[in-house]
């Protein structure tokens, strides 16, 4: 699927600073006319330190995850494809790199370079409007039947058995205290989450070569959404299915859309 805090006003510090020791005074005189002092503060109650989160696991060599993610997910799936894919090196770094991507919006695009469909897009006029061409949809059927075909009870537990390399490669990314079960789950929501559209879909001329939804709505999708649109919907609803069926797998939340 590849296809701050804001500047302080001088002004106002000064008079916030007037503001605050005309507070002081008022309060020294009420003080001083009362001769008696501020009810004491209840003792503070003990805050309980929350347990230091256990150090993320050593990450292997690249050659080393790599062969294990091709000998754990060898039977994920019939399809020879699938063993194809997973020829390429630094598979754990590219599963928790398109998982932060399809999370965030982004699209996975320099992850998943190699499946690039060969034919190019394609369009087709009716009248004075452009629309998507259906031929271009079928560029991604095969990774679609390859997805729709995994086995995703293997596929929850080949990630729990991964667990561990999977939240340290996580964590490398640049988010030290997050989950990476909570971006899978982001990751999921936005398959599940995105339009389909089982009619044409208008597009029109962009900027250079490139062409844009002609709908406002599909054009303001996240790079994700956009991504499926231009797959199709036979094989959108192919992978919103599997994503689904992974969430349960895995227990996590699929239904909850993000913001595109």
């Amino acid at each position: 699927m590849y296809d701050a805090e804001p500047k302080k006003n001088k002004s106002g510090s000064w008079v916030a600073g007037i503001a605050a020791a005309a507070a002081i005074a008022v309060a020294i005189a009420v003080y001083l006319w009362a001769h008696r002092g501020p009810p004491e503060a209840p003792p503070a109650e003990p805050v309980a330190q929350a347990p230091a989160a256990p150090p993320d696991a050593r990450l292997p060599t690249a050659e080393e995850t790599d062969a294990r993610i091709r000998r754990e997910a060898a039977n994920l799936s019939p399809r020879a494809e699938l063993a194809d894919w997973l020829k390429q090196s630094g598979l754990l770094e590219r599963w928790v790199a398109v998982t932060d991507n399809l999370a965030e919006g982004v699209s996975p695009r320099k992850q998943l370079a190699f499946l690039a469909p060969a034919q190019p897009f394609k369009v087709q006029q009716k009248g004075s409007r452009t629309y998507i061409d259906p031929r271009s949809y079928a560029r991604y059927d095969t990774f679609a039947d390859v997805v729709g075909s995994i086995d995703a009870k293997a596929f929850a537990f080949l990630v729990r058995d991964l667990h561990p390399l999977l939240q340290a490669a996580y964590h490398a990314l640049g988010y030290p205290d997050r989950s990476v079960d909570l971006a899978a789950a982001q990751a999921l929501q936005r398959l599940v989450a995105a339009p389909v559209v089982d009619g044409p879909v208008e597009v029109k001329a962009g900027k250079g070569a490139l062409y844009e939804f002609a709908d406002d709505k599909l054009e303001k999708q996240s790079a994700v959404a956009k991504h499926l649109l231009r797959m199709g919907p036979r094989n959108t609803k192919l992978i919103q299915a599997k994503a689904k069926e992974i969430a349960q797998a895995l227990e996590l939340p699929a239904t909850a859309a993000r913001t595109p």
